[in-house]
Order: structure tokens, then C-alpha cells, then sequence
């Protein structure tokens, strides 16, 4: 009876006390894990993927040109002049309700300048870069128109759509030069310089007729 209850307590012992053979196979190492499943919603790209094929990444969003300094000669960026006898590298003339003659000859002179000929109530010419400039002053000259002189809206805008942006109202006498001299970070505080508008007030004046702009600075 004795030697029935020893075997039976060698037979029950649990074979977790047992020490194990190194070399067993149920020495080596664990399973791989799965790579987590992601949630509802996750994006694609935040699970890893170790089979070489890696998640196709979204495109960037478009980034809006940087401002920069005004191009100088043979340079691709607009030129600081951007009217002076002619229009400046860089710059187009936009224009409605007016006609534009980029190599007009001022009254009496054999000067060259941007002559606009109102022709409609919404007259306006308008200047634009090709990429925005970086500027804080702008300055040109306006050559008034006959009999009444002539006042300009003035709209300098970071865009090529000037909406939106308020106007400077600046007036030049009847036929002669008038000199501006425009803070930049007044007008457009922080913002780079794309299209300068010039509007005729013909609401602030009986007739419009013709006048000439020159020596169209960005400084």
C-alpha cells in the first residue's frame, strides 16, 4: 500500500515544477505578434508595414510663393521697376474701361510714359507681378489730366485679386507732374506687394480724361 501511494504522488506531480532542457523546442523564442489592426478612422500611414510596401503618403497641400526682394537685371523675379518708359521684367498691364499706350509721349515733351485714356464709368489699370515682391514704399509720378486733373484709388494687393482691399484716393493736378510717395506698411501692413491697381474716381469728378503715369517704384 505504501509503495501504491508513492507512485501515485510521483505520478501527480506538475510537470510546470520540472526544470526545462535548453534545447527543447519549447525553449525558443515567442511567435511573432501581428501588427496591431488600426481603429476606425486611422489613417493607412500609421501602421507600420515590415512586407516592403509601404502606405502611398498623401500630397502636400499647395504652399502659397514666398515674398522676395525685387529681381535685378537678368533675374527671373520682378523688376523693383516696375513701369519707367516701359513696363518693368516681370510685370503685366491689366486694364477695363480704358485704353492703355505703354510708350504714350507726354504734352510738349519727348517723354515716355504710361498714358490711360478713360473710356467707360469703370476705368482702371491695373499692374501685376508675376510672383509676389517683397516691398514696404512705393512711389511714381502722375501727370494730371486736362481740365479737371485727375484722382486715382490706389490698391495695392498680395494677390492677383485685388477684392477686398481698401484704397488710397490720391488726386494730380491738370497738367503737370505730382510726385507720390506710398508707406507700404500703412497701405498693406505684412503683406508682399502682386497687383497695384490704379482706379479712376470718376464718381469724384465731372469728366475723366486722359493722364500719364511714370517712374512706377517698389522700394
Amino acid at each position: 500500500m505504501l509503495a501504491v501511494a508513492i507512485g501515485l504522488v510521483t505520478v501527480g506531480v506538475p510537470p510546470l515544477l520540472l526544470p526545462r532542457d535548453r534545447n527543447s523546442p519549447s525553449s525558443a523564442a515567442p511567435a511573432a505578434v501581428a501588427p496591431p489592426v488600426p481603429a476606425a478612422g486611422a489613417s493607412p500611414s500609421a501602421v507600420g508595414n515590415s512586407g516592403g510596401s509601404a502606405a502611398q503618403s498623401q500630397p502636400a497641400s499647395p504652399v502659397a510663393p514666398a515674398a522676395s526682394p525685387c529681381g535685378t537685371a537678368g533675374s527671373a523675379r520682378p523688376a523693383c521697376t516696375v513701369y519707367g518708359a516701359a513696363v518693368g521684367t516681370g510685370w503685366s498691364v491689366r486694364s477695363v474701361g480704358v485704353k492703355v499706350v505703354t510708350d504714350g509721349v507726354v504734352p510738349g515733351t519727348d517723354q515716355v510714359a504710361l498714358r490711360v485714356e478713360p473710356k467707360e464709368k469703370t476705368a482702371a489699370v491695373a499692374l501685376v507681378a508675376a510672383t509676389p515682391v517683397a516691398a514696404t514704399r512705393l512711389t511714381f509720378r502722375v501727370y494730371g489730366g486736362r481740365v479737371h486733373g485727375t484722382v486715382l484709388r490706389v490698391t495695392v494687393s498680395a494677390t492677383p485679386d485685388p477684392a477686398g482691399t481698401p484704397p488710397l484716393v490720391l488726386t494730380a493736378p491738370v497738367d503737370v507732374w505730382t510726385p507720390f510717395d506710398v508707406d507700404l506698411r500703412e497701405l498693406a501692413p505684412g503683406r508682399p506687394v502682386r497687383r497695384i491697381d490704379l482706379v479712376v474716381a470718376t464718381d469724384m469728378l465731372p469728366n475723366a480724361y486722359r493722364f500719364f503715369v511714370d517712374d512706377l517704384q517698389l522700394r
